[in-house]
């Protein structure tokens, strides 16, 4: 043990962070993350106003007579987000593929403790670890990264393509341990996120097409029986009641209030929206709960209308799109299935918030990246970033390397 800790210091200490890196920054990435996460800010801002008589004169009246709590502990996560980026950067990606092992394990610990330690919360779930008066932290979501650097590993290492249920079954059960525990906090959309960040790394590492359908049509008929067990052993279930809110919102009035109210909301916002504050709006109403974590994008059309939803979108279109680009530029398997990891991170996120929202599909608690209120999500993501922008910065120094030394040998031998 000693000398593993002695090699990792001495590993660190000769690949230490080189200022000449930030030459290869993603500055595209980056501003489009920060543009988004400032967004945010306003969005939450105008969530959690209070009612108002008449629309404030200008900034600095709304400033002095609306709350600044949440958008100024946003900002201050915000913060510990970008410490956190700049601290995954520090070190050389190819550490963390080193530890994955580490890191997988020391997820699968700290959701072992979350279990026996939590406080139950709404729905009964035990997936935050509560700290003073109403602030949680929710191991899950940190998890998300720890378990993107442990898959990378395991599918880069490997030399071909799975070809045989053997060596899916196998990747399956890797992923299946840390997901188990989630799901009995019980947090189904968090274990959601870690199954889409699998299925995108199975689809991108070549696997034989007829064994993914084959795996998703055996998932399609376990689900009929899960179904009946859930239908006729636990009705009451509000992840039960959740799914048919979905399928039929207009018979579950008082149970369905929020997505039909957050639908309204968007509606109301017509083609360039309400603005922050506004007179009879349903954020200062409080008719939409949670509308500054998860139900943040009805808070976006209301505010900002359909222009200012379609930007939002549009935002992160462009991130989503570069991530790809850069996943394509990078030559290293392991580099490249961490931005692939990240990448599924970010997009089923985006997909799921704002699908339920329209209602899309069912109700699942997955925050909006960037733009929901909570310390958790934003450090995770943040840190995704970072693992995404230190692939990218050590890779094209490698690469102009690479380049440079090819040129001189060309260069002696002529």
């Amino acid at each position: 043990m000693l000398k593993r800790i002695r090699a990792f210091f001495k590993y660190v200490r000769e690949n230490h962070f080189d200022r000449s890196l930030m030459k290869y920054f993603d500055w595209p990435l980056m501003i489009n993350v920060l543009a988004i996460a400032f967004f945010g800010v306003v969005c939450i801002f105008s969530a959690t106003s209070s009612q108002v008589m008449e629309k404030p004169a200008n900034v600095i009246e709304m400033l002095q007579t609306q709350s600044v709590l949440y958008p100024r502990l946003q900002l201050m996560w915000i913060g510990a987000g970008l410490i956190a980026m700049a601290f995954i950067i520090f070190f050389p990606y190819e550490l963390y593929g080193h530890y994955a092992n580490v890191f997988y394990m020391g997820n699968i610990a700290l959701l072992v403790f979350t279990l026996l330690v939590a406080r139950a919360g709404r729905g009964g779930m035990t997936a935050f670890l509560n700290w003073g008066n109403d602030r949680g932290f929710q191991p899950s979501e940190v998890g998300k990264i720890a378990i993107i650097i442990a898959l990378a590993k395991a599918f880069s290492v490997r030399k071909e393509p799975i070809m045989t249920f053997h060596d899916l079954v196998l990747l399956i059960v890797y992923i299946s341990i840390p997901l188990v525990l989630i799901v009995a906090q019980p947090d189904v959309g968090t274990a959601l996120v870690y199954v889409a960040i699998f299925a995108l790394m199975v689809f991108v590492s070549g696997t034989n097409s007829k064994m993914i359908w084959g795996v998703v049509i055996a998932v399609a008929l376990l689900a009929i029986p899960v179904w009946y067990f859930i239908n006729n052993s636990a009705s009451d279930n509000f992840r039960f009641t959740r799914i048919l809110i979905w399928l039929d919102p207009e018979s579950y009035p008082d149970d369905a209030r929020q997505v039909i109210n957050a639908q309204i909301a968007i509606g109301s916002g017509g083609l360039f929206g309400k603005g922050i504050i506004s007179p009879g709006s349903f954020a200062s109403l409080g008719y939409i709960s949670d509308d500054h974590t998860d139900f943040i994008f009805a808070i976006v059309c209301e505010s900002f209308g359909f222009v200012g939803g379609a930007a939002l979108i549009l935002a992160y279109a462009g991130m989503i799109a570069r991530l790809i680009i850069l996943t394509l530029r990078v030559d290293d398997p392991y580099g490249s299935y961490l931005i692939v990891g990240v990448t599924g991170l970010l997009l089923f996120h985006v997909l799921e918030n704002i699908g339920m929202v329209i209602g899309l599909f069912p109700v699942t608690g997955i925050p909006l990246p960037f733009v929901s209120y909570g310390g958790s999500n934003m450090l995770t993501n943040m840190m995704g970033i970072g693992l995404v922008l230190n692939v990218v910065m050590r890779s094209r120094r490698h690469e102009l390397q690479q380049r440079t030394g090819n040129e001189k040998i060309r260069q002696l031998k002529g």
